[in-house]
């Protein structure tokens, strides 16, 4: 997978996220279907001193050509690829079932 294809995935996830309910603080930028994801960035980390349990964090800008942006940080217990499989297979099944 090249940088872009990662950088690609991040920011659909990012995008995805902000957009489920309760997370957006800007409803234009949540409804704006163009709103895109600029710098998106994402990592992986252990989350407490003690646990070492594995975290990612991701993080980015939405923004939209209307002239609204927000910083985006989220974190979740996981691996960025765990995560980004995740949600790759939800799409495809979501795909499916609108296919039927």
């Amino acid at each position: 997978m090249n940088t872009y294809d990662a950088d690609e995935r991040v920011a659909r996830f990012i995008l995805k996220t902000y957009r489920e309910p309760g997370e957006a603080e800007n409803a234009h930028l949540r409804d704006c279907p163009d709103a895109t994801v600029q710098d998106p960035d994402a990592y992986d980390g252990t989350y407490g001193c003690d646990t070492g349990c594995d975290y990612a964090r991701f993080e980015g800008v939405i923004t939209c050509p209307h002239g609204e942006r927000e910083q985006f940080e989220w974190g979740d217990f996981g691996e960025i690829g765990g995560i980004l499989d995740e949600m790759e297979q939800d799409e495809r099944a979501a795909s499916e079932s609108a296919g039927r």
